[in-house]
Parts: C-alpha cells; sequence; structure tokens
C-alpha cells in the first residue's frame, strides 16, 4: 500500500478528471489534516481534492512524493499554513523589511529554521505574518517550484471580512477546525479582536470564548455568534453551546467555489476551503 494511501481521507475526482488539465492547486495544512486541491486552467473550478490525514511525522513527505495532485505537471499553487505562529500588522504600518521584528512580537523566530511570510488582505489594510518552516517549504519547493505561501488565518480573516456587513454591535465569528478554531469579534461592525486556538475538549472552547467576550465586554445572552464548520472538530455541538449562548448559530459559508461535476461533495467536509477561495491582494 502506498504512503499517500495510508493517510487518505477523501478523494474528490470530477468526471472528466484530466490530470493535464491542472492549472493551479490550493493547499491546506493543518496540525493533523492536509487538503489538496485543484483547479481547472480555463476557470478556476475545483477539478479533483485529497484530503490526508497526519498521524506521524513521515506521513508529509510520503504524501507530497506520492500525491497525483502535487506531482502533475502544474508547477504553482499556494500553501495555507495553520498553525499559532502568526500575528496581524496594519497595512499602514507594515515594512516587509521588518517582518521577522513584527513577527518576533508574537513568536521566536529563528532565521536559521523559518521563513517569515504575509499576505495582504482587506486591499492591503491588513498584513498576516506567519512563520512557515524551511524544511517543509524546501519538501513542496520540489514539486511545486512556483508556491506562494500564506498563513492560513490570511484564508479565514480574508472570509470573515468579506461577510462583515450589516453586523449587529456585538458579533462573534468562529471557524472551527480539527482540534483548533479561529475566532474574530466585531464590536459595531469593526475588527477588535483575532486568534486561534488549539480545542482538545469542550471545556477549553468554552474557556476561550467567554475570555473573548470578557475582553470585549459583550453580552453573554444578546451577543451573536456564528459558527462556520464542523463542531465536533472542537468536540462540542450546538445543542450544548445553546446552554450558554442564546444567540449561537451554526451558518453555511457564502461560497465563490465552483465545482466541475463529481467534487461538489468536497462541501460536505465542512472545511472552509470548500467554500471560500481568497482574493490576494497586490503586495
Amino acid at each position: 500500500m502506498s504512503g499517500e494511501t495510508n493517510h487518505i481521507q477523501s478523494k474528490f475526482i470530477s468526471d472528466r478528471f484530466d490530470v493535464q488539465d491542472i492549472s493551479n492547486l490550493s493547499l491546506f495544512l493543518y496540525e493533523s489534516l492536509l487538503t489538496v486541491i485543484a483547479h481547472r486552467q480555463s476557470d478556476q473550478s475545483v477539478v479533483a481534492a485529497n484530503i490526508y490525514s497526519l498521524h506521524e511525522e513521515e506521513a508529509l513527505e510520503k504524501i507530497v512524493g506520492s500525491d497525483e495532485l502535487i506531482n502533475a505537471s502544474n508547477t504553482s499553487g499556494r500553501l495555507y499554513l495553520h498553525h499559532q505562529r502568526f500575528t496581524l500588522v496594519p497595512g499602514i504600518l507594515f515594512n516587509p523589511a521588518h517582518s521577522a521584528l513584527y513577527l518576533n512580537f508574537a513568536t521566536r523566530v529563528n532565521p536559521e529554521k523559518d521563513e517569515v511570510i504575509y499576505s495582504g488582505i482587506s486591499n492591503n489594510s491588513i498584513q498576516v505574518l506567519g512563520a512557515a518552516d524551511k524544511g517543509l517549504l524546501n519538501l513542496l519547493d520540489s514539486r511545486l517550484p512556483e508556491m506562494e505561501t500564506s498563513h492560513g488565518a490570511a484564508h479565514v480573516l480574508d472570509y470573515f471580512l468579506h461577510n462583515n456587513k450589516d453586523l449587529l454591535k456585538q458579533e462573534i465569528f468562529i471557524h472551527t477546525a480539527p482540534n483548533c478554531m479561529y475566532i474574530a469579534g466585531f464590536k459595531d461592525g469593526e475588527l477588535m479582536v483575532f486568534n486561534r486556538f488549539i480545542v482538545h475538549e469542550e471545556q477549553t472552547l468554552l474557556r476561550y470564548l467567554f475570555i473573548v467576550l470578557q475582553q470585549l465586554a459583550f453580552d453573554q445572552a444578546h451577543c451573536k455568534i456564528s459558527v462556520f464548520g464542523n463542531l465536533d472538530w472542537v468536540h462540542s455541538s450546538l445543542e450544548n453551546l445553546q446552554g450558554f449562548f442564546k444567540n449561537i448559530q451554526q451558518s453555511s459559508p457564502t461560497q465563490n467555489i465552483t465545482y466541475q461535476k463529481g467534487t461538489e461533495n468536497l462541501k460536505n467536509t465542512q472545511l472552509l476551503e470548500a467554500y471560500w477561495l481568497q482574493q490576494h491582494s497586490v503586495r
């Protein structure tokens, strides 16, 4: 059995899939999950996707070496790294030459092992900075030499900011993924808080939610909380959370991705990447 098969969780293939028709890839790497999405040349619609579970250190190297999408003839892609090592910088203050200095305020940066990455969102009004392991980038560069890399927070926050019209005075958005969540707090339509947390039990989820509510001085009974993603991933349920928050709801993400026939079930994963393709700002 190949290394790819050992770790494959789900495959989605268009009825008319042709590996030569791939224009570029979108890769989303979490602590224990890798999603690889292939887009068609003519219209950027999804033609194939593979989802892998990562349970040991060697898994990613095996997958990169065997995945048919990563090893297709295309030479471009964008990698989104989802981990705790990131920070936000107002675009008006951002100087690329000082990227490592900005990021060092949030997490220690080792120049020998880390490459600082940054992406502009919301018309470059916010820069999302993160650390990328140089060994990982070298591994992927051997297959995708023109790959660009962003922190996954850019993808999630870009979605939240595109969907913050007509907000109430107190709103919280949550994006869940396996054992982690992003959370954004908006007050009078303005972004006040954005962070990512590791969540291995429901009590941890509740603790972080209450911390954000307290930090923003939001009313627990009236603050609107919108959840995007599967609450099982953060060891909870809507029914349980409704016992604490009266205005909480699970929402379906706004979709800006189109699908070729046979790949639509990717949306059933409830991953944000199945719905939202980030519109990249010019650096």
